[in-house]
């Protein structure tokens, strides 16, 4: 992993991508070296909310691997493994009222018992479904899945 502080300047970046600023602007698909993909993740989740208290206490996998020294960093395992597995690195931002409400499956599910909390839902699947933990963060959430959706459509 590389240090986050640097990310290589625009007309690096198009220049391996093998397009123009023109065309970064459309909705046109272009190849990717996977490598060059990964870093450019790795460089976003390295600046993404991460609590090591969080990790350790969600994750018993990765508490026992760091208590055995098999993970020393906790952050650069999240950075360079874990968010590729679809861990989270820090504790959902979920408004328990609001995803309840919004999402009556869920509410639905925690006043029968199936699942404890808002919370556990969107850390089990509901981040991975592009659901919106709270209302402040929906308008971002809802720019992502508009992006995402658009991509899963046009292939």
């Amino acid at each position: 992993m590389q240090t986050p502080e640097y990310l290589p300047h625009i007309d690096l970046l198009l220049q391996a991508l093998r397009i123009n600023r023109e065309r970064l602007g459309s909705k046109s698909k272009i190849a990717i070296d996977a490598k060059l993909l990964r870093a450019l993740i790795q460089a976003s989740v390295a600046r993404a909310p991460f609590s090591d208290e969080f990790y350790l206490q969600t994750y018993p996998d990765i508490a026992e691997a760091h208590a055995a020294g098999t993970i020393p960093d906790l952050h650069r395992h999240y950075v360079e493994s874990g968010f590729f597995e679809g861990r989270c690195g820090a504790p959902p931002p979920v408004d328990e009222a609001f995803y309840t409400t919004y999402y009556k499956d869920v509410g639905q599910a925690v006043t029968r018992g199936d699942i404890a909390s808002a919370t556990e839902h969107y850390l089990r699947q509901g981040v991975a479904e592009g659901r919106v933990p709270n209302r402040q963060i929906k308008p971002e959430v809802d720019y992502w899945m508009s992006i995402l959706r658009d991509d899963a459509r046009a292939t």
